[in-house]
């Protein structure tokens, strides 16, 4: 079995410029869509961060942008001409057909980090920020439960490439390449079929179709108004946008005591990486 790579543990130093370059980068996003009035809103730990140290909770290592589809779609097309080419590469299945993820990334050109697993992937690679496109969800139960499974198998369908080389069981190795074989067009084709048929317009909770909550307990997705009601905060040296009820979404998905700060020996960065470079 060919020898795995270690695993590159970035200290506080490397951290922090790492977690400066992704403040650049959401900064650049940040101005397009104020250009071109397209609502989004940071979420997640980038939300959590904003509201309890007003910047990066210090050990976390990514940002969380959000916006509904249809905003999504207007993002895509202004960096067409408005993305500064020179500093900053849109990603997403379209300008780069080796990414196999359902969401964009934003990249800063010149700088290079590849996950851990990820090392014989052949899509363009740098230090970046997540654009998540927000998607409806069906309020009917049992069609929910569908939605769901389709959701699961295109998510193993793209994440496949990485899977046949970095599951830890041989088993799960082997159906991992068995499932490889599927051309990800297809998975890519099925949620568009889903965010096509639940549109985000008409639904009262959305979601991101390629991400893994579908199987939490009573899990009905986020407030489609969290993504267009929006208020500006504070997240570093820079102003940006938060859900207006960012108390009620942060409840959501941290709990009451969310403003507490987990023990010291689970702060830790959830990104392994192999190797980065800024």
């Amino acid at each position: 079995m060919e020898k795995r790579p270690r695993i590159r543990k970035l200290d506080k130093e490397e951290l922090r410029r790492m977690q400066l370059i992704q403040a650049e980068i959401l900064g650049e996003v940040d101005r397009i869509c104020m250009k071109y009035g397209i609502s989004y809103a940071i979420e997640g730990g980038t939300l959590l961060g904003a509201v309890r140290h007003k910047g990066f909770i210090p050990w976390d290592d990514d940002i969380d942008i959000a916006m509904l589809r249809s905003e999504y779609i207007k993002f895509c097309k202004a960096c067409e001409t408005e993305l500064d080419s020179k500093q900053y590469f849109l990603q997403n299945h379209s300008t780069d057909p080796e990414y196999r993820w359902g969401y964009a990334k934003v990249l800063k050109n010149g700088t290079s980090f590849v996950r851990y697993g990820q090392e014989h992937m052949k899509m363009k690679n740098g230090v970046n920020v997540e654009i998540l496109p927000m998607d409806g969800i069906p309020a009917n139960p049992l069609e929910r439960v569908l939605f769901n499974w389709i959701r699961v198998c295109c998510r193993k369908i793209m994440y496949s490439e990485a899977g046949k080389v970095n599951a830890e069981r041989a088993v799960l190795r082997l159906w991992y390449r068995l499932i490889n074989k599927i051309p990800v067009e297809k998975a890519f084709a099925a949620l568009d079929y889903l965010a096509c048929r639940y549109d985000e317009k008409k639904a009262e909770y959305v979601t991101c179709l390629s991400l893994r909550d579908y199987w939490v307990k009573g899990y009905r997705g986020y407030k489609r108004e969290y993504y267009i009601n929006t208020k500006r905060a504070i997240f570093e040296t820079k102003q940006v946008n938060a859900p207006q009820k960012d108390v009620e979404l942060l409840r959501t998905l941290f709990g009451d005591d969310y403003m507490l700060p987990p023990p010291v020996e689970e702060r830790n960065s959830h990104i392994p990486v192999t190797s980065v470079d800024f």
